[in-house]
């Protein structure tokens, strides 16, 4: 069993259709992302996950119980983490530890889960007094107060600095390590390939591909390019015979290689370069990304 099962979502507001025919499953201990632009429909299929959002049609089940009937229960297996939450905003954070735990019958020890998400020593400050990488940690360990098994987050590091996204990284990764499965959207490119195990590309509603990051980038045959300076001319047809080379061009010093398979390449080269009569340096690597496959496949950046 799946804990996340999503069969033909779809939820329009007016004649705007939001999400259309939204299909994926979720494995015990995966971390899974929706990826894709903002108004892509990330938000409003999980919103319908958490029970906030009615959809038109479609099949959810969440730890084998179907939603539509069993969505009391289902609250307590699952830990959300909204785009913007709202707190109350002169409380401090033991208050709302407090006020959170009377929700539940089984929560963890606030001070076992402040020290694991480093709020000891901010206890006490009101959550207004925040920094957004506190405000996030906070949030997070609010959505671990009952142990649950699923935890959804809905772009978790918008807004952060890169440091405080690494760090929140890292506490993603770790959820994983104790067996709790985690769904996210992001549009952030390289969270989605460092964090998840699989991702699920979403534009205009729909999911055009799905599957494991580095699989996805190789699946599809998107290009990546090393690039260096020679000290002397070198002949075109010798680098033509690298492993994985699709193309070579060379403007004056510079020497630039289209790949599939960019660390056999590199291998290679530098191995050939041991033979080589002079010597290769500004060596540079540009791998494919999902922000390639999402242009291959929908024609538009994921940044627009």
């Amino acid at each position: 069993m799946n804990p996340i099962e999503v069969k033909n979502l779809k939820k329009s507001y007016g004649k705007v259709e939001a999400v259309r025919g939204v299909s994926f499953a979720v494995a015990e201990g995966e971390i899974f992302g929706l990826l894709g632009p903002n108004g892509a429909g990330k938000t409003t299929t999980l919103e319908i996950l958490e029970g906030l959002k009615q959809p038109d049609s479609g099949k959810i089940k969440i730890m084998g119980l179907d939603i539509e009937k069993n969505l009391s229960e289902i609250r307590s297996h699952v830990g959300v983490v909204l785009q913007s939450t709202g707190l109350l905003p002169e409380l401090t954070l033991a208050e709302l530890f407090e006020l959170f735990a009377g929700f539940y019958e089984n929560v963890r020890p606030v001070q076992e889960l402040a020290a694991e998400f480093d709020l000891i020593e901010i206890l006490e400050r009101k959550y207004s007094e925040l920094s957004g990488g506190q405000r996030q940690r906070f949030v997070l360990a609010l959505a671990l107060l009952h142990n649950p098994k699923i935890v959804i987050l809905d772009e978790p590091t918008l807004g952060l600095d890169p440091a405080v996204r690494q760090r929140f990284w890292d506490i993603i990764l770790s959820l994983r390590g104790r067996g709790i499965t985690v769904l996210l959207t992001t549009h952030y490119m390289e969270e989605a390939e460092i964090v998840c195990d699989r991702v699920a590309i979403i534009d205009y509603g729909k999911i055009v591909a799905q599957d494991r990051p580095t699989k996805l980038i190789n699946s599809l045959g998107v290009i990546s390019r090393v690039k260096f300076m020679s000290s002397k001319t070198i002949n075109l047809s010798e680098l033509e015979q690298i492993t994985g080379i699709v193309s070579v061009r060379r403007d004056r010093y510079v020497y630039d290689l289209e790949t599939e398979a960019p660390e056999a390449s590199l291998r290679e080269l530098l191995a050939w370069e041991k033979d080589f009569a002079g010597k290769i340096f500004n060596l540079q690597v540009e791998t494919a990304t999902l922000e390639d496959v999402f242009l291959k496949l929908t024609g538009h950046s994921l940044r627009e």
